[in-house]
This record gives C-alpha cells, sequence and structure tokens, in this order.
C-alpha cells in the first residue's frame, strides 16, 4: 500500500540515497543532495520548525517519490509573508497517476502560507498549474536574451549553443548571419572616454551587507508581490554552498565613498564540471539603471569568463535604459521565455488587482520535476 508521510529529519539521509538512483536524477550523488537539503532548509532564514520539508511516498518500507518544500520570504503589498516554492516533484513510473496528485495537493494545503511557488517548462504540468488556479507570470520582462562572445576559439561548444550543426533552414541561416557578424566585430563593452574609469571599482564579492537591500527599496514600491530582499535573504540566495551552484556576484562601487553602484549575479552552467559553459545573467540592481555602470560590471564579467572557460556571456534586461544598452551593444540575441507560477492562499483578498513582479532567481528548486 502507497502512504504519504511529511519529511523528518530521518529520511534525509534515505532521499540522499534514493534520489540519485533514479533516471532523471543520474547525474547528481548522495552529496549533491545533502547540499540542496541543507541550502533549502538548514541555512534558509525563512524556515522554521513549524514548515513542513516535504513529502515522500512509502510502499511498504520502500521510497517511491518526494516533493520537497522550500520556504522563502515575499512581500504582499509591502508586508512580510511565507511563500513555498514546491521542488523536485518525482513519484516512480510504477504508482504515477492520482498517487502523484495526492502527493501535490500536500502543498497546497499548507497553513499559514501566503502565495504557492512553481517553475516549470513541461506542457502537462503548465496544464495541471491552471486547473489548480496558479496564474503564468514569464521572463525576462523583454522576453529577449542578448550574448557576447567571450572565448572565440570554443567554436563548436558556440555553435551548438546556437543549434547551427543541423540541417539548414531559414532560422538557422539567420543565426549564422548573426554569429558571423558577431565574431567580425562586437562592440567593446566601455566606450572609451563615456565616464571616468577613476570614477568606481567593480571586484568580486562574497557577501551583502546592507547596502544591497537598500538598492531595491525603490523598485519594491512598484511590485505588490515580489520577493523579499532583505540581507539574510540575499545572502542566502546569492551564496550557497561551495559545489552546489558556480554563482558569482559582482560589485561596483564608487571610490569617492566606497559606496555601492550596483552588483550583477551570474551563474556558469556546463554540461561537466571541467567543461566550456556559459554564464548566465540570473539578477542584478544597478542605481538608476546607469549603463556606465552595466557595462563597468558586464566587463569585469567578460573577463572572469575569460579565466573560467566560459564561451558566451548571456544577459536580459528587467528595464527600458538596460534594454536599450544591450540592444544597440550585441549583435547576437534569440528568444526567452522562462514560465513562472503563483497561486494566492485564501488569505489574499483581491489577487487579480495586485501587480506581481517576478524574478530570474527564484528560490533554488534543484532539479524540475518529474
Amino acid at each position: 500500500m502507497v502512504t504519504i508521510k511529511e519529511v523528518d529529519e530521518t529520511d534525509l539521509n534515505r532521499l540522499a540515497e534514493y534520489l540519485p538512483r533514479q533516471l532523471p536524477f543520474y547525474h547528481t550523488t548522495k552529496e549533491t543532495w545533502k547540499l540542496r537539503f541543507a541550502l533549502w532548509w538548514d541555512s534558509n532564514p525563512a524556515f522554521t520548525s513549524h514548515i513542513p520539508r516535504g513529502w515522500v511516498l512509502e510502499n511498504e518500507n520502500s521510497l517511491v517519490g518526494f516533493i520537497g518544500n522550500v520556504p522563502v520570504k515575499f512581500l504582499l503589498c509591502g508586508e512580510e509573508k511565507t511563500a513555498v516554492t514546491a521542488v523536485t516533484w518525482y513519484v516512480d513510473p510504477s504508482v504515477r497517476g492520482f498517487i502523484s496528485i495526492r502527493l501535490f495537493n500536500e502543498v497546497l494545503k499548507q497553513k499559514n502560507v501566503s502565495l504557492f511557488l512553481f517553475n516549470t517548462e513541461i506542457k502537462n504540468l503548465m496544464k495541471m498549474l491552471s486547473k489548480n488556479k496558479f496564474r503564468e507570470y514569464s521572463l525576462p520582462r523583454f522576453q529577449t536574451e542578448y550574448l557576447a562572445l567571450v572565448n572565440k576559439k570554443n567554436l563548436v561548444f558556440i555553435l551548438k549553443e546556437f543549434r547551427i550543426l543541423k540541417r539548414p533552414t531559414w532560422g538557422v541561416l539567420k543565426r549564422i548571419g548573426c554569429l558571423m557578424r558577431a565574431y567580425g566585430y562586437q562592440k567593446p563593452l566601455v566606450e572609451p572616454g563615456a565616464f571616468s574609469e577613476k570614477e568606481y571599482v567593480t571586484s568580486r564579492c562574497t557577501s551583502c551587507d546592507d547596502a544591497f537591500g537598500r538598492m531595491w527599496n525603490s523598485r519594491l514600491t512598484d511590485c505588490d508581490v515580489t520577493l523579499s530582499r532583505d540581507t539574510k535573504i540575499l545572502n542566502w540566495i546569492y551564496f550557497p554552498p561551495a559545489g552546489l551552484i558556480e554563482r558569482v556576484v559582482i560589485q561596483c562601487k564608487k571610490i569617492q565613498d566606497n559606496s555601492l553602484a550596483g552588483y550583477m549575479v551570474f551563474d556558469s552552467v556546463r554540461s561537466n564540471p571541467a567543461g566550456t559553459g556559459v554564464m548566465k545573467l540570473m539578477d542584478m540592481c544597478i542605481e538608476n539603471n546607469d549603463p556606465a555602470i552595466l557595462a563597468l560590471l558586464l566587463q569585469f564579467a567578460f573577463e572572469m569568463g575569460k579565466q573560467n572557460n566560459i564561451a558566451l556571456l548571456e544577459l536580459w534586461s528587467d528595464n527600458e535604459e538596460t534594454e536599450t544598452y544591450l540592444k544597440t551593444t550585441f549583435t547576437l540575441r534569440r528568444a526567452a521565455h522562462h514560465h513562472n507560477y503563483f497561486r494566492f492562499s485564501n488569505e489574499i483578498a483581491q489577487p487579480e488587482s495586485l501587480s506581481i513582479c517576478p524574478s530570474m532567481i527564484a528560490p533554488p528548486r534543484g532539479i524540475d520535476h518529474f
């Protein structure tokens, strides 16, 4: 008989051994899951003993399914509330069906939760979420990703990334033309004489102070529903355990008073740890959306990529000024559409009237849902 049980501490070692043996997770290890569990709950400033870690499916004494439950603080009309995101929804094929929905329903039955979050690119799950009153919000805002060539010698990797190594079509030929233009001429990220280089200093940082949270104050007031960005939450999201995510935070400070002028967060994504990768923009906040500060941060990222076997920088914009800069600077671009789903609990009076500002750096979800 298949039963559902809330995850307790004694289940964590069992799950860390069980999940890597399942087909979707063959590339992970027991250590991978221990690091994820520590990030989701042990170091999470939003986690308390009153919040479930998740639920497992058991057939007799054997694990046959799991769904994780990661809390995160959101601002709802300026008031901090608890949201939860469902992660790593996996059910063994032998028991899939209605029992899978029962497992997901455990997430939705939680009390004292204001918002339920879900990210997926799987069509069947999208339909299921719509039926369960989730609303879709798409990112990035301008639905375009811009790419900068970092190491042009990694030609085969770049061709694969642009899906050019296949039978020619009009779309493929168009991508080849854009790639040739980028190879022949890619504008400098910082135009000579655009500003005094003595005004700012750019560096990698290893922790956030209150200045990082303060930078978001003006932006957060424009949104009724958005990720809370206090210092504890930013440090939790931006600095995961070593070996889990290859994430880097780059800051730009004013030399005159050492105050923060802006920062960007990147993830390096590789097919294997020693392989070539893409350095993807995950989050950013820049004072007055200043293109000069943006350019300095990108230039630092570009140089860091050269030193760390990165072939491409992948960028997006969340405001008009940044979109204009990227559009006029980078030849390579492609359509982008990431799906984010939100469902309000019954305590939110009129959710349709609230402005939602989803984030590209959503709470850590680990593996997608299967």
